[in-house]
């Protein structure tokens, strides 16, 4: 009974080396996961990080096309108004023409 005691007293540290051992794998396995866990997060960041800056230069891009199409628009709407006061401008000729040649006849 004394030597089986003493192969037990011999043994225990073996025991709490191995259950050291099962804790530095339970350890090392959960940094593991951790680690991964974060290199997801990480791909995950990056990636709506790349998509923000895409929806930013579309923004962009279609604040320039916006401007561009308000600039046409303003452009067209001179040139509508110019050849409008042409217009109005050449039918108040003819009407001064006729009133002009309409006195002079009668005088």
């Amino acid at each position: 009974s004394t030597r089986v005691a003493l192969d037990h007293l011999e043994s225990v540290p073996e025991k709490l080396s191995l259950l050291e051992d099962c804790k530095d794998t339970g350890s090392y396995c959960r940094r593991e996961m951790i680690e991964e866990r974060y290199m997801k997060y990480k791909d995950i960041v990056t990636s709506l990080q790349q998509q923000l800056e895409d929806s930013k230069q579309r923004v962009g891009q279609v604040k320039v096309c916006v401007c561009v199409l308000h600039f046409c628009d303003v452009k067209r709407d001179a040139e509508i108004s110019d050849i409008e006061a042409a217009a109005h401008s050449s039918s108040w000729r003819t009407q001064n023409s006729f009133l002009c040649s309409s006195l002079l006849s009668n005088s």
